[in-house]
C-alpha cells in the first residue's frame, strides 16, 4: 500500500509518537510510507530528527502549523493536494484535528480510496476559548463526511465524539493508542514500605494535564507523608507557572522537575504509584506505559482513561479538577504497600490490551478493509 501520515507538528507527545511509531512499523512491513509534517517544535522538545531516521519519507511544510492562519492553511491545503496527485496514495491517515481537516479536505479533493482520521482525543474540553471550540466542532463535523473511518482510541473516546455529534456510530473504529511495552516492564519487585515514596507524573506541562492541580494535592499529601516527593517528567509553556506554584506552596523540597526526557522508562521504574490528573484525554498513553512498569494508577474519570484504569483494580480514579480527591487517591495509596502491589501486577497484565502490536495489525485490517469495499 502506498500510505500518507498527516500531522500538524512532531513533538514529544502521545499523538506524535504514535503516528511515528505506525509509520516506521508500516514501512518495515514493505508498505510504501510517507509521513508530511510542519515545522513547528515548542518547549516539549521536537521530534524531527528522530523522525528523519525512521525507514520511511519524511516532508516538512513550511505552511503546516498548529494555530488557525487563513492564508498558511490554504498554503498548506494546495501543497497536500499536489503531493497526493504525484504519489496517488491509497491510504491517507490524518492525525490531531487541523491536520486532519486539512489532510482530509485535500485527500477528498483528489478522490484518497481510503482516508482514516485518529483524533488522538478531542479538543473540545480544556483547549481553545468557547467560540474557537463551536468553530473546530463545527469543521469537524462537516469534515467528517469526507473520511471513510474515525479512529477512536477508548469507548470514552468514542463517548466524546458521538455526544459532539461529529460523525454516526459506524464511521468510527476504536483502535487504542499502542505502547511498546517491553521496554517498560520491570520485574515484580516487593513494594517499598514506610513514607519515603515516589508520586511520578510523565506528561507536558499544559492546563489540560492537570498538572497545577497535582501540585495542589500533593501540598495535602506532603502534610501526612513528610518524606513523599512528586516528580514530574515532561515540559511545556507551563514551566514558569509550575515552578511558581511549587514555591508558593512551599513543596521546593518535595517536587523534583526533571524535564523532558528521551526515554522516560527508568523514571517509572524509579516511582511507586503513577499519577495522571488531566482535564481531557483521549486514551493516556503515559498510564499504559505507567501500568506497564508495575505501577498502580491515580487517573481522573475523563475521555478514555476510565476505559486503562480499571478503578479499584489497576488504579483509582477521581473526578477532575478535584485535588482533594487526588490527594485523598494518593494517600489511600501510600497508605498501603501491598495494595500498590496488587494494583501494579493487575495493571502490567491490563497493559497487554494496549500494545503496539495490536495497534500495527488492527491498522492494517483497516486500511485493507476500506480498499477491499465495494462502496467506499
Amino acid at each position: 500500500m502506498r500510505i500518507l501520515h498527516v500531522i500538524t507538528r512532531l513533538i514529544h507527545g502521545g499523538a506524535q509518537r504514535n503516528t511515528m511509531m505506525c509509520a516506521a512499523e508500516q514501512a518495515r512491513r514493505g508498505h510504501e510510507v510517507t509521513l508530511v509534517t510542519g515545522p513547528e517544535a515548542g518547549p516539549e522538545g521536537s521530534l524531527l530528527e528522530e523522525a528523519a531516521q525512521d525507514p520511511y519519507r519524511l516532508i516538512v511544510l513550511p505552511d503546516l502549523v498548529r494555530d488557525p492562519s487563513p492564508a498558511r492553511d490554504l498554503r498548506a491545503l494546495v501543497e497536500l493536494w499536489k503531493l497526493m496527485g504525484d504519489h496517488r496514495f491509497q491510504v491517507v491517515h490524518t492525525h490531531t484535528s487541523k491536520a486532519g481537516i486539512l489532510g482530509r479536505w485535500a485527500a477528498a479533493l483528489r478522490r484518497v480510496p481510503a482516508v482514516v482520521h485518529t483524533p488522538h482525543g478531542h479538543v473540545f474540553h480544556g483547549y481553545f476559548s468557547s467560540w474557537k471550540t463551536r468553530i473546530f466542532r463545527e469543521v469537524e463535523r462537516l469534515t467528517a463526511r469526507t473520511t471513510h473511518r474515525i479512529v477512536a482510541l477508548t469507548e470514552g473516546d468514542l463517548r466524546d465524539h458521538l455526544q459532539e455529534g461529529i460523525a454516526p456510530a459506524d464511521r468510527f473504529v476504536i483502535i487504542p493508542s499502542g505502547v511498546s511495552l517491553e521496554r517498560y516492564r520491570r520485574p515484580s519487585e516487593t513494594a517499598s514500605g514506610g513514607q519515603d515514596l515516589t508520586i511520578g507524573f510523565v506528561a507536558r506541562l499544559v492546563e489540560v494535564k492537570g498538572v497545577l492541580d497535582l501540585l495542589e494535592a500533593v501540598a495535602l499529601v506532603v502534610a501526612r507523608f513528610p518524606r513523599a516527593r512528586l516528580v514530574l517528567v515532561g515540559d511545556g509553556p507551563l514551566r514558569e507557572a509550575v515552578l511558581e506554584r511549587i514555591q508558593t506552596l512551599g513543596l521546593a523540597s518535595h517536587v523534583e522537575l526533571l524535564g523532558r526526557l528521551e526515554d522516560p522508562a527508568p523514571a517509572l521504574r524509579g516511582f511507586d504509584l503513577f499519577v495522571l490528573p488531566s482535564h481531557n484525554e483521549g486514551m493516556g498513553r503515559a498510564v499504559v506505559e505507567a501500568m506497564a512498569a508495575g505501577l498502580p494508577v491515580v487517573a481522573t474519570c475523563v475521555g478514555g482513561l476510565p476505559d486503562v484504569v480499571v478503578d479499584g483494580e489497576t488504579g483509582l480514579l477521581v473526578p477532575p479538577r478535584d485535588p482533594e480527591a487526588l490527594a485523598e487517591a494518593m494517600t489511600r495509596l501510600l497508605e498501603d504497600p501491598d495494595l500498590r502491589g496488587r494494583m501494579g501486577l493487575a495493571g502490567q497484565v491490563r497493559a497487554e490490551e494496549f500494545s503496539d502490536q495490536v495497534m500495527f495489525d488492527r491498522l492494517e485490517a483497516l486500511y485493507s478493509e476500506i480498499l477491499t469495499r465495494p462502496n467506499k
